[in-house]
């Protein structure tokens, strides 16, 4: 798979699959430089079609975050949240723009021992509010909020 490491996959009750991915950059090309990480996460159909892939690359965390977040979909199938976490965050909450809060799955990879991955999906026509990162205490450590990219994303769909 081109260095690309499987973090995590399964698949959904309607036989929708996904895969979430990383690997590490070691060129320049428009990918990230020495030490960059490339993460994403492919949507799939029942019968084998690539409904959305999406992701993000760079350092592994941005300066001074705890958390990177990306969120999308394609014209098709479930919504996709991706997130690169800080091993110190233990557990993440999605809250839905309706209140609703979601635990996020976190997956660990030996391959990648600077950041966790947190990886959902939910319904396309959910609109989501914001992630946040708690430590094992339950203290929240941050939170992204997704409003502003909810709302142009639902507009242009």
């Amino acid at each position: 798979m081109n260095g690309q490491i499987v973090i995590a996959e399964g698949t959904q009750g309607d036989g929708v699959s996904w895969t979430v991915w990383a690997r590490r950059h070691s060129s320049g090309g428009g990918e990230p430089g020495p030490g960059g990480l490339l993460s994403m996460i492919r949507i799939t159909s029942a019968g084998g079609r690539i409904l959305h892939e999406g992701g993000g690359g760079g350092p592994a965390l941005s300066p001074g975050s705890l958390m990177d977040v990306g969120s999308g979909g394609g014209d098709e199938g479930p919504y996709s949240l991706l997130a690169r976490v800080h091993p110190d965050i233990r557990r993440v909450k999605l809250a839905t723009a309706a209140g609703e809060a979601l635990d996020v799955p976190i997956y660990d990879s030996a391959d990648f021992p600077e950041v966790r991955f947190a990886a959902l999906l939910v319904p396309r026509d959910l609109y989501l509010g914001s992630v946040t990162g708690f430590d094992g205490n339950g203290k929240e450590l941050e939170r992204f909020d997704l409003s502003f990219h909810q709302r142009f994303w639902h507009e242009h769909r």
